[in-house]
C-alpha cells in the first residue's frame, strides 16, 4: 500500500470518528435546552442557527477533503494541498483554541477532548503523509 492510500485510510478514520462530534452539533438543533436567554435580541433559538451553520460548514470541509484525496490525480496540486491545510486548520482549531485562552469555548468534558483529538490527528497526519502526491509535477 502506498503512502497516498495510507493517507486516505487515515483521513477516513478521522472523518468517521468526527461524525460523532458532528452529530452532537446537529443534535443541538431543536433541543429546547440549547437556547439563549429570552433577553437576547436575535431570539432565543439563534443558537440553533449557529449549530446548523457549523454543521453544514464542517460537512462541506469533509466533502472537499474527500474529493481532493480520492479524486483525480490532477486535482492533487500544491494549491489543493494548501487549501486542504487551511480547511483542516479551520475545522480542527476551534476544538482547542478555547482551552488555553477562553475556557468558555473549551470542550465540555474529557470525552469530547479525546474525540476531538482522535478525529483530528489522523487527517492531519494524512495530509502531511500525502504531501508528495500533491507536489508532483503534473504533465
Amino acid at each position: 500500500m502506498n503512502k497516498l492510500n495510507i493517507a486516505r485510510v487515515l483521513l477516513l478514520i478521522g472523518l468517521i470518528i468526527g461524525l460523532k462530534s458532528w452529530w452532537q452539533t446537529i443534535s443541538h438543533i431543536n433541543d429546547t435546552t440549547y437556547v439563549l436567554v429570552p433577553e437576547f435580541t436575535k431570539g432565543t433559538h439563534h443558537a440553533w442557527y449557529h449549530a446548523f451553520r457549523e454543521a453544514i460548514g464542517d460537512l462541506s470541509s469533509m466533502i472537499v477533503l474527500l474529493i481532493v484525496f480520492f479524486g483525480k490525480e490532477k486535482w492533487r496540486t500544491p494549491n489543493t494541498w494548501i487549501i486542504s491545510l487551511i480547511l483542516m486548520i479551520g475545522y480542527y482549531t476551534p476544538f482547542w483554541v478555547g482551552t488555553p485562552f477562553i475556557p468558555e469555548l473549551a470542550a465540555p468534558h474529557l470525552t469530547a477532548e479525546i474525540v476531538h483529538l482522535a478525529m483530528a490527528i489522523p487527517p492531519i497526519i494524512a495530509l502531511f503523509l500525502a504531501k508528495k502526491y500533491f507536489f508532483k509535477r503534473i504533465k
